[in-house]
C-alpha cells in the first residue's frame, strides 16, 4: 500500500518534485507576506483610533470637571492643551479637591501619531461646559485631527461636547405640553361614570 503523500513520477521513484516545493513554498511566502500587510495596517488604524478615544474621553472629561466645578476664571477651568503635533497637556481636578491638579502630559510620539496645528492650543471648558477662550469668551468649537497614515477626527460642539462620527447634530430642545390625543371624528367621548 502507498503512502497517501507520496506521488509515483514517471521513473519510479516516490515523492514530491524540487519545482513543485518550490510552488507551494512561494505561494505560502506571498499569502502570509499579504496576511502581515494586512496585521500591521489593522494595527494602525486601531492604535489611532484609540488615540482619539482617548483625547476624546480626556475633552469629556474636563468638561464634565468644569461643569461640577463651577470656575469662573480661566485659570481655575479646567481645559485641554495642544502642545505641538506629538504631545498634549489635561489639566483636571481629578482628586475631587476642588484645585486643578498638576497637568497630565500625554505623548502620541511611541505611535508615530500626530495632532493638527497651530500650536500651542488650549480648549478651555467654563461652568457650562462650553469651550471658551482665555478671556472667558465662547469659542467656536474647532475640530482636532488625529493621524498616522490615515486621520481620525474629533469634533466639539458649541456645547463642548466631542464626537468621533462626524460634527455632532443638535436640535433645539421644546419645553412644551404633551400633545393631545388624537381621535378619529365620528369618536363619540362621554363622561365617565361617576360612583
Amino acid at each position: 500500500m502507498k503512502a497517501p503523500l507520496t506521488i509515483k513520477h514517471a521513473d519510479g521513484s516516490p515523492g514530491f518534485s524540487v519545482l513543485e516545493l518550490l510552488i507551494v513554498v512561494s505561494i505560502i511566502s506571498v499569502l502570509s507576506g499579504f496576511a502581515l500587510m494586512q496585521i500591521s495596517r489593522a494595527r494602525q488604524v486601531m492604535i489611532r483610533e484609540n488615540a482619539a478615544r482617548q483625547f476624546a474621553g480626556f475633552l469629556e472629561k474636563a468638561r464634565v470637571d468644569s461643569i461640577r466645578r463651577h470656575p469662573m476664571t480661566s485659570a481655575q477651568m479646567a481645559q485641554v492643551s495642544i502642545i505641538n503635533a506629538t504631545f498634549y497637556t489635561v489639566t483636571i481636578d481629578a482628586n475631587g479637591d476642588s484645585a486643578l491638579d498638576a497637568p497630565q502630559v500625554v505623548s502620541l510620539a511611541p505611535d508615530g501619531l500626530q495632532l493638527n496645528g497651530p500650536f500651542p492650543r488650549t480648549i478651555y471648558f467654563n461652568w457650562r461646559g462650553r469651550t471658551v477662550d482665555a478671556a472667558g469668551n465662547v469659542a467656536l468649537p474647532n475640530f482636532v485631527t488625529v493621524s498616522n497614515t490615515l486621520t481620525s477626527r474629533i469634533d466639539l460642539t458649541t456645547e463642548g461636547q466631542p464626537s468621533l462620527a462626524g460634527a455632532p447634530s443638535s436640535s433645539a430642545v421644546n419645553n412644551s405640553l404633551a400633545p393631545a390625543p388624537a381621535y378619529r371624528p365620528n369618536t363619540q367621548i362621554s363622561p365617565s361614570p361617576t360612583p
